[in-house]
């Protein structure tokens, strides 16, 4: 019979919300702030949260929805956009999510119900990862949720360049108020994983050690969702192995592990563009900037893409850079050379 190590299973799942988030209280502060307005029956302020992955910006937005849902009379809505890439999905969803039953496929009968449905109540609506959708779907998507009335939307993006650089027309409607979600500290990746393991009791006593928690944020690097999903592998095969105690062992394979699997899963996430991007780098390993959209129009025609502008293109990279897919380094040269190569 195996050793138990995993208290509760469920704590250490990607979905879980915790009752309470450590470390992210400034931007719970700027959150309210935004939705503040809503208390007093007036539309809230639009926001982005905009950070890297892993820095807490789902889990918050989820949390404070769930908030607003147990403790108001406002209307709280998710979508993500990944798995919800038109603007039809994404009214599927809202409609759904809004209690609507329709047979009827047309949007503009979707759109009237969910209108109707709503009327003058105060709604939030959050967005998560916008930086997958297309940019003209996005400016389309933004435009009909501020046509439906008193609706505060929250933007969720890795980017803030994405989201900020859209149609003028919409930007300016929208007025977006950023907060920002850095990387987390060692400290505060601690703070977290003692959260998980004491305070919401995902491990039983004894099976881990102060030293296993802190190798394991230091390997995550600012990453709560590589910290806690390593942790989770590292309870799994500490069990498997009939081991009393999470080991160092344990907790390398485990973020080996995970550090594979959250470069599959946010790799597919990406465009075929930016797919393409990083392929043409890892067969050349390292491109200067006078010859890397030259490579890639070549390319992109040779699989059928549509050949995007060198504006779209750079816009691309420079995405892949804020991601940390690739990295850029200034030639030892006159001009303004670079080379770029896959991290």
């Amino acid at each position: 019979m195996p050793t138990e190590i995993i208290a509760d299973p469920d704590v250490l799942e990607e979905e879980y919300i915790p009752q309470s988030l450590p470390c992210r209280d400034a931007q719970r502060t700027e959150l309210a702030y935004c939705l503040s307005p809503f208390k007093n029956r007036t539309r809230p302020y639009d926001c982005l949260c905009h950070g890297l992955p892993g820095t807490g910006k789902t889990a918050l937005v989820k949390y404070v929805l769930d908030q607003i849902r147990e403790n108001t009379t406002a209307q709280a809505f998710y979508v993500n956009c990944w798995e919800n890439k038109t603007l039809s999905l994404i009214l599927d969803r809202l409609v759904e999510q809004a209690g609507i039953v329709i047979s009827e496929v047309s949007y503009s009968v979707r759109i009237a119900r969910l209108r109707e449905k709503l009327k003058n109540r105060i709604c939030i609506i959050a967005l998560d990862e916008v930086d997958k959708l297309d940019r003209k779907d996005l400016n389309n998507v933004l435009y009909m949720l501020k046509e439906l009335g008193k609706v505060g939307i929250i933007c969720i993006s890795n980017t803030r360049k994405y989201v900020i650089t859209l149609d003028p027309r919409i930007t300016s409607r929208l007025n977006l108020k950023c907060i920002n979600f850095p990387k987390y500290s060692d400290e505060e990746l601690m703070t977290i994983l003692k959260h998980r393991v004491e305070y919401c009791r995902a491990l039983y006593p004894e099976s881990y050690s102060k030293e296993i928690l802190e190798k394991i944020a230091e390997f995550a690097a600012g990453d709560a969702r590589i910290a806690i999903q390593t942790l989770r592998s590292a309870a799994y095969n500490a069990e498997r192995t009939d081991g009393c105690k999470i080991t160092e062992k344990d907790v390398m394979k485990g973020y080996e592990a995970v550090k594979e699997i959250k470069k599959k899963y946010e790799l597919e996430k990406l465009t075929p563009h930016h797919k393409l991007i990083v392929e043409i780098l890892k067969r050349h390993y390292e491109i200067s900037s006078t010859d890397f959209y030259c490579h890639y129009r070549r390319e992109a025609e040779k699989q059928g893409l549509k050949v995007k502008s060198s504006r779209s293109f750079n816009n691309y990279v420079a995405e892949l850079i804020e991601l940390h897919y690739i990295e850029v380094e200034r030639a030892k040269v006159r001009g303004n050379v670079r080379f770029f190569k896959v991290v």
